[in-house]
């Protein structure tokens, strides 16, 4: 048994690991499995706080656009736009983008869109999402500027070749456009509503409190009141917990509880205290 495993999986594995191409998404891959299942680790703390505090330079970027971040990229822009024309016969035209660019790209969208797909968003997984998405280009670029990008002879592309310099900006379009009207988190719920509502009426039936594994949630508090069941996920939100609720037969009630929101079919998404 434990060979057949290894003749399946280890050793297939094993073998995109040495081929080139495939270490950058596996990698990435990892990271995103390992934010998936450990959602209170450390990756995923450390990653949160990334997260948070990208998103306030970004604000403060923002709001101080002309007195800061103009002369900011003034300082930073004109002398990097220097040096480029002056050495631009040394630069190498960047070859079109390989197996690594692309899959790295669609794990960056997939691991967004799985940050948005919960109640209060997931502040891990849009941490390792917009690292990749905004490292991405820019250490593609430095790499192709190296010698061991360019080892490899290059080939000829073909009709389909060229697909790929428009593969990761539709990647990219496709995935605001899914953001922009909220697909994640509906279509999400809506996959694993069954799973969730026979959890709920198992809980509502038996009083069984117990954290658990649901349909792909981690279920980390679980409360009995008014005739209906919280949920609380591990890992959404930064400074208030959130999760859904469960009331088929009445009005949703729930201690530290400041909103629901109504999905139908008597499920509700809630929202805790902020405790910022």
């Amino acid at each position: 048994m434990i060979i057949d495993l290894r003749q399946r999986f280890v050793a297939p594995l094993h073998r995109l690991v040495r081929r080139r191409g495939y270490r950058a998404p596996l990698a990435v891959a990892a990271l995103l499995a390992l934010l998936l299942c450990a959602p209170h680790g450390t990756l995923h703390g450390a990653l949160t706080v990334a997260f948070v505090l990208g998103g306030f330079l970004w604000t403060l970027l923002d709001v101080l656009f002309v007195p800061v971040t103009v002369p900011l990229l003034l300082i930073v822009g004109l002398p990097a736009a220097l040096l480029a024309i002056r050495h631009r016969k040394r630069f190498r035209r960047p070859a079109r983008p390989g197996n690594s660019v692309l899959l790295c790209c669609a794990l960056g969208v997939a691991a967004v869109l799985l940050g948005a797909s919960v109640p209060g968003e997931d502040a891990g997984l849009l941490g390792l999402g917009a690292l990749t998405l905004l490292g991405l280009p820019l250490g593609w670029l430095l790499w192709q500027q190296t010698p061991w990008a360019h080892r490899a002879p290059r080939r000829t592309p073909g009709p389909l070749g060229r697909w790929r310099w428009a593969a990761a900006p539709l990647l990219l379009a496709t995935g605001a456009l899914l953001l922009h009207y909220d697909v994640p988190a509906g279509t999400r719920f809506a996959a694993t509503r069954p799973l969730l509502t026979a959890h709920a009426e198992h809980a509502l039936a038996t009083g069984d409190t117990a954290p658990a594994w649901v349909a792909g949630y981690r279920l980390d508090r679980t409360e009995l009141v008014g005739g209906g069941v919280t949920f609380t996920l591990a890992g959404t939100g930064v400074f208030a917990p959130h999760g859904y609720a469960y009331f088929p037969h009445g009005t949703p009630v729930g201690e530290s509880v400041t909103s629901y929101e109504e999905l139908g079919d008597g499920w509700y998404s809630w929202s805790g205290t902020d405790h910022f």
